[in-house]
Parts: structure tokens; C-alpha cells; sequence
């Protein structure tokens, strides 16, 4: 994806004049592209803001409200729905409550692929990122009336997507968001309308209550260690490299499924879960889908005892690089 500057200027003027305005505009910057990157990182744990936002994944649109409060030293997230279903997403630290509708989508969902562990947008571990991908200022913009720093963040290789990020000049905070294939393709946006940064009253993350609602607990899981990986009896023989392994989610949907194994990769930018269960019918299933960023593949592979196992991968990854995934499970006996 090619961001270009905008610059105006009369028509006569030297074309070099733009290469240079170009040039001082993104190379001005007082912080480099990491240390924005770095910048970012904090933002999203220490600020306190309130904010209504866009998210298009494909053809489809909605509208979000998110507010962020960090209280006694908790951070304190609200994500609110704001179009369709009534929806809202409670962060209180490491827990999570989901707040539905009966009859919600959501619901249904669950019951056939649980829910994956919230993932942090970025990784804070930019020493891995500059491995995987370049990153590069790009020049200045405005997204919800704030200057805004544009950086590009190019995959070094074909197994993962593309991003481009405007940052808030002031603080360094998330305004907009794009990822896109190798052809440059946005397949996925994210942007502020409107947002206030600071003096967030904690009432603001306290959710609407109204009868008939569907609360869900889970709580976050940590990355996966060396033992419990072992422990797994299905895991992919192959991940593009950079994707650390996590458990998946804690919910009632994944107490009451003994069978299914789950885990999510994530190198920072993206992430994909990978879930192995049992077909009772005996029915082989190959499909492959893809909205936007979201692929989702699932395979049909034989277990040693002679049964049928669903393999299915869903993320934010090529579908290529998903049907890699899917093809090269291994059974760890």
C-alpha cells in the first residue's frame, strides 16, 4: 500500500519540490517508526479515552463505542455495539464478561467454534516485529480532527498481511487502522470518528443493564509453555514463524466440549486459532471461506484410532497460509 502526502502545491513549482516536502515530513518526525510503535504500546495500557469508531471487514460495517478507564492501576475496558443486537464486551484486567441478547449470533457461534483469547492488537516486542515485518513512516495526516503520524508495516514474507496505522501525534494512540494483502487491498479498516482523550468519568465504563440479558464469563490465558504444548494431543506441525501459541479462552461452552482442543497463534499483528474435534458422523468436510482479513478452513483428517477428526483454522492470516495450517497437523501420541 502506497500513502502518499498531502501536499498541494501551484502548478509550475518544481516536481523535486514534493520529494522534498516528502522527505520532511516523515524524516522530521522526532521518534522513529519503533519508537512510535513503542509509544502505541503504552497509549493503549495508560490512557484513559472514550471514543466512537468505524470497523469494515469486507462488505460489512458497523459502528462501535469503546472506552478505557485505568483504575488503582486495573485497566478497565467497555466495548459497545452500537449497531444491530445489543452487545457489549466488559474488560475488568485479565477478565472478561460478554453482555447479549438471548438469541444473539453470538450464542450460536460458541456452540460450534468457542471463543479465542482477546489478543492485543500489537506486540510489544518490537525486536520480533522488525524481524517479521518492515516498518517505515510514511508521512502526517488527520483522522477524527488530531494530526496523525502515518507508518506502513509490510510483512517480509507471503504468510501474513499487511498494516498500515495512523497514530494520535499528541499520544501516540491507535486513530485508524488498515490491513491489506500483498497486492495493497484493503480488506479490513478501523477509525475513529469521534474521541476524547483523558478526564473519562468511570462511570463511562459501567454497562447498560436491561432485562433478559445473556452475561458470559471467561478470563484470559497465558502463553502457552513447553509442557502443556506437549500435553496436546493435535497441534499444527507448522506455523509461519513469529506466531506464539496461547491457550484458548475459559468459558462454559469450552467446559461442557471435553473433545475439542483449541489454540490461537498471534505474532503481534495478526492472530489465527486452530480447533481439532471429533466427527460423529463420519462426514468428510473441506470448505474454505474468507470475509475481508477472517479466512476459515477446515479439513477432515483421519486419527490413529481409524476416526474422523474436524480440523478448522480461523484468522487473520492468507488463505493459503491457512490451508498450510490445516494440511500439516500432527498427532502427539
Amino acid at each position: 500500500m502506497k500513502l502518499r502526502s498531502e501536499v498541494i502545491i501551484p502548478i509550475g513549482r518544481s516536481i523535486a519540490l514534493i520529494f522534498v516536502l516528502n522527505a520532511l515530513l516523515v524524516g522530521g518526525a522526532e521518534r522513529s517508526a519503533l519508537e512510535w510503535l513503542d509509544t502505541m504500546n503504552r497509549a493503549f495500557r495508560t490512557l484513559d479515552y472514550d471514543g466512537v469508531f468505524s470497523y469494515q471487514s469486507g462488505t460489512e460495517l458497523t459502528t462501535l463505542r469503546v472506552v478505557h478507564v485505568v483504575i488503582d492501576g486495573i485497566e478497565h475496558e467497555r466495548l459497545v455495539h452500537l449497531d444491530g443486537a445489543r452487545r457489549e464486551f466488559l474488560r475488568r484486567g485479565q477478565e472478561i464478561t460478554r453482555i447479549l441478547q438471548p438469541g444473539d449470533d453470538i450464542l450460536e457461534l460458541e456452540k460450534a467454534v468457542p471463543p479465542t483469547r482477546f489478543v492485543r492488537a500489537f506486540s510489544s516486542r518490537l525486536d520480533a516485529i522488525v524481524d517479521l515485518y518492515r516498518v517505515e513512516l510514511t508521512g502526517t495526516g488527520r483522522v477524527a480532527g488530531r494530526r496523525a503520524v502515518r507508518l506502513n508495516i509490510a510483512p517480509r514474507d507471503q504468510d501474513r498481511y499487511g498494516v498500515g496505522i495512523w497514530l494520535d501525534d499528541s499520544t501516540g494512540l491507535l486513530l485508524r487502522f488498515e490491513r491489506y494483502d500483498l497486492a495493497g487491498t484493503a480488506l479490513e479498516r478501523f477509525q475513529f470518528g469521534r474521541l476524547m482523550i483523558g478526564d473519562v468519568p468511570r462511570a463511562a465504563v459501567v454497562p447498560v443493564e436491561y432485562a433478559g440479558a445473556v452475561k458470559m464469563e471467561m478470563k484470559l490465558e497465558a502463553r502457552i509453555d513447553a509442557a502443556l504444548e506437549h500435553r496436546a494431543r493435535w497441534r499444527p506441525g507448522w506455523v509461519p514463524r513469529g506466531f506464539d501459541g496461547y491457550r484458548s479462552n475459559n468459558s462454559e461452552a469450552m467446559a461442557e466440549r471435553d473433545s475439542l482442543e483449541a489454540m490461537i497463534y498471534t505474532d503481534g499483528f495478526a492472530a489465527f486459532s486452530v480447533f481439532v474435534e471429533p466427527i460423529l458422523t463420519g462426514r468428510v468436510v473441506d470448505f474454505d471461506w474468507r470475509n475481508g482479513a477472517t479466512t476459515v478452513v477446515t479439513r477432515t483428517l483421519r486419527d490413529p484410532s481409524g476416526g474422523n477428526r474436524l480440523i478448522t483454522v480461523v484468522g487473520e492470516v492468507p488463505t493459503t497460509t491457512a490451508k498450510k495450517i490445516a494440511a500439516d497437523m500432527v498427532y502427539v501420541r
